[in-house]
């Protein structure tokens, strides 16, 4: 008795799945490497920026302290400097916002590539079914969501912890200094930065992981049954858009394969102007003439333009052009009633050519 495998689904998806499910906005992706990318961009910005925005912080409050305590200050003069204020508040901060903005662009297009689905973003009433939800809180596919989330804390706790712990001795002779110390803000600014570029390497190997495994996830959801391939060949053979296309690529391609073999031929047979058949006959190999190439229109056409290149004689004889052309594919010899025909047409190509017949000797 025969297995019924048509619902496991073992077949790898085909590229329609691929597209459909893209449209759909189901891809493979890492939330991992956001926040890894995120990271190591705030290592960045705190190891670059940090000191200066700092400083800038402590001359903003103290312009802001003094100006706050004296005793003609003004509101209208406050309000007037309000916009002083907030222009340099964003010359300082609207670097870093696009530096953090340009990363998680980059990060998201190096893994999905550019992608807009409007059916991602609508709404679907089945998110809002209650019981739907708590099926997948309690689901096993969540608890190990969970687990997983969990273990990833504890190592960025672990590595934490131990980067923290390190620094105490450093942190612990800032004591000596005065709190504007240059020394401070660097051994703090250096400290931070550690830890987060630490923590980023860190969510790297994770988020490395994480991606092969959503990668592998994602090609077994798309998997298909043999009877999903079999229903999806059958719409797309439904196609006439699927098949005119298929019947083109076929034309050229044989087009192509006929055009190459048009420079072995030993003469071309034209209509004159709508058909053109390329003939060659090697009585030493060949019991019969073979066509090689033919066409109608813009084929007959190159055929003749690349058999003038070659020096290949062209003959009008419409009627066998004609005949030639519905009657014989290419790459078959000439049916036998066209022998006669064919024999006339290449003693003149030989007299033509200055070749001898086949039999005849110097």
């Amino acid at each position: 008795m025969a297995s019924d495998d048509s619902g496991d689904k073992t077949e790898d998806p085909t590229e329609r799945k691929r597209s459909q499910a893209r449209e759909q906005g189901n891809v493979a992706k890492s939330a991992d490497l956001n926040a890894a990318a995120l990271m190591l961009m705030t290592a960045v910005v705190i190891y670059w920026y940090a000191i200066p925005l700092c400083e800038f912080t402590m001359d903003l409050m103290r312009a802001s302290l003094s100006t706050g305590v004296s005793s003609d200050s003004d509101p209208i003069v406050l309000l007037e400097r309000l916009p002083q204020t907030v222009e340099a508040v964003a010359a300082e901060v609207l670097p870093i916002l696009l530096m953090m903005f340009s990363t998680a662009i980059a990060i998201n297009l190096l893994q999905i590539g550019f992608l807009f689905s409007p059916e991602a973003l609508q709404p679907k009433m089945s998110r809002l079914n209650p019981l739907e939800g708590v099926k997948r809180i309690v689901s096993v596919r969540a608890l190990a969501k969970l687990a997983t989330s969990i273990g990833k804390l504890l190592v960025l706790i672990g590595i934490a912890s131990y980067v923290i712990w390190g620094a105490i001795p450093e942190f612990g002779a800032l004591s000596l200094f005065g709190v504007e110390s240059t020394q401070v803000l660097t051994t703090v600014k250096d400290e931070t930065a550690m830890l987060a570029f630490k923590l980023s390497m860190a969510l790297l190997v994770i988020a490395g992981l994480d991606y092969a495994f959503q990668k592998w996830k994602h090609e077994e959801d798309l998997k298909m049954s043999k009877q999903e391939v079999r229903e999806e060949m059958k719409q797309m053979e439904g196609d006439p858009h699927i098949r005119a296309r298929r019947r083109e690529i076929h034309r050229r391609l044989a087009s192509a394969q006929e055009m190459s073999r048009v420079p072995e031929a030993d003469v071309v047979i034209t209509n004159p102007t709508h058909v053109s058949v390329a003939l060659k006959y090697d009585p030493e190999t060949m019991p019969a003439p073979v066509v090689v190439a033919k066409g109608m229109g813009e084929i007959a056409l190159r055929i003749r333009e690349i058999a003038a290149q070659h020096k290949i004689p062209i003959i009008e004889r419409p009627p066998l052009a004609r005949s030639l052309y519905k009657s014989v594919k290419a790459g078959h010899p000439i049916p036998a009633d066209m022998y006669e025909v064919f024999v006339e047409i290449m003693a003149y190509v030989y007299r033509l050519t200055g070749k001898k017949l086949p039999g005849q000797h110097s």
